[in-house]
């Protein structure tokens, strides 16, 4: 088994989802329950995300991370959430 340092994204993610937890089956929930509400949060404020956004592109400071792609990501998340849970 590789250290947790040397997963990539994907394995850390198995590994929280499907490793060992003094808590059982319980740290999936939390994973879960975390995802879910930071996707509701960037959605929720996607006005005001967007808008800083924009306002900071025009002025030419640039961001690492396109948050109009970002965004779109997280309502197609929560979408699939919807699906598998709803």
């Amino acid at each position: 088994m590789k250290k947790i340092n040397e997963m990539t994204n994907a394995e850390f993610m198995q590994e929280l989802m499907e490793g060992y937890s003094n808590y059982g089956a319980m740290a999936q929930m939390v994973v879960m329950d975390c995802v879910q509400r930071g996707i509701d949060d960037y959605i929720e404020n996607k006005e005001q995300i967007l808008k800083t956004y924009n306002k900071n592109k025009e002025e030419g400071r640039a961001s690492f991370i396109n948050m109009e792609a970002w965004v779109g990501c997280c309502e197609e998340l929560n979408q699939r959430l919807k699906e598998k849970y709803t």
